[in-house]
């Protein structure tokens, strides 16, 4: 069976602090394919085993060597920053590359994604992205972000009675992401502004809080916002299904995880008219899209019919689950296996092997 290196844009305790590193196994190693996994990184501190993998502290320039002593038959770097720089330009002849591109940021996407073998992006909007520098579009691939069905689905009502208590208002608009601009929360809070006093506001993210407080403050909405840092992976699905409506207006995203997961648990999604969104939400079949979701009150608008229109309501939580169906953990566990297996039979016909003109006048670029 094959091994894998995989170069993490983080730490394992990074990871750890996130409360997501207990799914490392099965992400890395999707279905057992590989043999052995072997996490090679310069933000590691020490060598151990965790999680399934053989954790070695790794700087670029050793990489070589520690692809060749393990066996390594593939090398993947999660990042198109930093660890792709790593994984391209240390590369070792005969082992492909793989790199993923997460984000529409232009910052991350590095010119030394050109050096990769393929290119995984978790959307078409990250892939039109990515093909700006990897100008190869047979070798980049759309494998987008999986969610657990078993951990994700609907919760029973009679499940939220903490939750009624800790939040009164009759309304609830839940907003899960990282307390930063790329997730509009601002916009929400304005429109929070706009919407009624039954509604409230839940902001689950990490990130600088006091910004967003004291625009609650200046807005007079703060008594009906709750800032929380974190919530506990396991009971996210509760949220999910308890909010009247999970709105993110995300001015730009990569993929938007937090939409397959709500409407994975039948939760009522309203968010920005953009891709990737656009992609796998369907206005008004399983979810409401908003084009100008810089206007607090067109936001406030789509919130109130989440809210009260019972029938839009019915509609969408009935087609939410169905409609992810495709992003279910096996499914995309099984099309990441596939292309394991396409890269090693490409390798084996020798498809990404540099020619020797090619590498005396261009370096192997």
């Amino acid at each position: 069976m094959p091994r894998l290196a995989v170069i993490p844009s983080d730490s394992i305790e990074a990871y750890k602090s996130k409360g997501i590193s207990v799914r490392l196994k099965d992400y890395y190693t999707p279905l057992h394919f590989f043999d052995g996994v072997y996490l090679l990184s310069p933000l590691e501190k020490e060598k151990k085993f965790e999680f399934g993998m053989k954790i070695i502290p790794t700087g670029p320039r050793q990489l070589g060597n520690r692809v060749k002593e393990l066996g390594i038959d593939i090398v993947r770097a999660y990042g198109a920053d930093w660890a792709c720089d790593m994984a391209c330009n240390y590369k070792t002849e005969g082992v492909p590359t793989v790199v993923s591109v997460h984000d529409t940021n232009p910052e991350l996407l590095h010119n030394s994604i050109k050096k990769a073998d393929i290119v995984f992006c978790v959307s078409e909007a990250v892939r039109k992205h990515a093909l700006a520098k990897f100008r190869k579009p047979d070798r980049v691939w759309v494998l987008p972000n999986r969610v657990d069905f078993k951990v994700m689905r609907p919760a029973a009502g009679d499940k939220f009675e903490d939750l009624n208590r800790k939040y009164p208002s009759k309304h609830k608009i839940l907003h899960i992401g990282r307390k930063e601009k790329q997730k509009n929360l601002d916009t929400l809070i304005r429109a929070l502004k706009v919407l009624a006093e039954d509604y409230c506001l839940v902001a689950v993210g990490r990130g600088n809080v006091h910004r967003y407080e004291e625009l609650a403050r200046e807005q007079g909405v703060i008594e009906r916002c709750y800032f929380i840092e974190s919530i506990e992976n396991e009971d996210l699905a509760r949220y999910y299904s308890w909010a009247d409506c999970v709105c993110v207006p995300s001015r730009w995203e990569g993929f938007g995880i937090v939409f397959i997961e709500a409407l994975a648990c039948g939760g009522v999604v309203v968010t920005s008219d953009i891709a990737p969104m656009n992609e796998y939400i369907m206005h008004m079949k399983n979810g409401l899209l908003v084009k100008d979701h810089e206007d607090p009150r067109a936001l406030a608008e789509a919130i109130r019919s989440a809210c009260n229109d019972r029938g839009i309501r019915d509609a969408l939580k009935n087609n939410a689950r169905k409609s992810v169906e495709r992003f279910e953990k096996d499914r995309i566990d099984k099309m990441e296996v596939d292309y394991y297996k396409k890269i090693l039979a490409m390798n084996q016909n020798n498809e990404f092997k540099i020619s020797f003109l090619r590498r005396v006048f261009y370096g192997g670029r």
